[in-house]
């Protein structure tokens, strides 16, 4: 008997680990936006160039999915790396990524990005915040979204909260985010204001720190 509950435990142990999800589940946008602005805010903001590009989850769960990829110029060499960043991204679903050039640098002689997915993750517990209720309505010719963000954690937590707002054609324009101090089990609500031209819009969660 003891042997039986020993390997059950162990069954049990196996099944709460991490695992990878088939990276052909998940679609990576070809129309990736490249753009040189403002990055960061306060003492850290520089001027860079970065990549809006968006990915989709076509599996059955959600995943930690991680984007990377490089900056090219006419000739299609390598200008520069770009950072890799990793999204939740629910069952089925859709987030932009923002891929800043690793040195915080404009590149003029960029013409194009490769991005490449760099790994897809299935973790034991979904994210411990969420945005829902999610409203949209047209402003003066753009949009303005708000929406609830949840702490489902029995902790005081700082939630990175991420909005994209797309054009006419769906593609990303811009991709502001929010730092939000959040207490235990709580909610609050949060508001972005999209670009001129916006046309509709989204808000997730994006880093977490607890």
């Amino acid at each position: 008997m003891r042997w039986v509950l020993l390997l059950s435990l162990l069954a049990c142990s196996e099944q709460k680990k991490a695992r990878k999800l088939d990276p052909d589940l998940i679609r990576v946008s070809s129309d990736a936006r490249m753009r040189t602005d403002k990055v960061g805010s306060g003492e850290f903001e520089d001027t860079a160039t970065f990549v809006l590009v968006e990915a989709t989850n076509d599996a059955g769960e959600g995943a930690y999915v991680t984007l990377g990829g490089q900056l090219n110029d006419s000739a299609k060499n390598k200008v520069a790396d770009l950072t890799m960043a990793s999204l939740w991204i629910p069952a089925h679903a859709t987030r932009a990524y923002a891929l800043v050039d690793t040195e915080r640098k404009p590149r003029p002689q960029a013409v194009a990005a490769t991005i490449l997915m760099r790994g897809a993750q299935v973790p034991v517990a979904p994210p411990t915040a969420h945005v829902e209720d999610i409203h949209q309505f047209p402003d003066q010719g753009r949009i303005v979204a708000n929406g609830m963000l949840v702490n489902d954690a029995d902790r005081e937590g700082v939630v990175e909260v991420i909005a994209v707002f797309h054009d006419k054609d769906h593609r990303p324009m811009t991709r502001p985010f929010q730092m939000v101090d959040i207490a235990p089990r709580n909610s609050t609500t949060v508001q972005f204001v999209g670009p001129v031209g916006s046309v509709d819009a989204d808000i997730y969660v994006g880093d977490m720190a607890y």
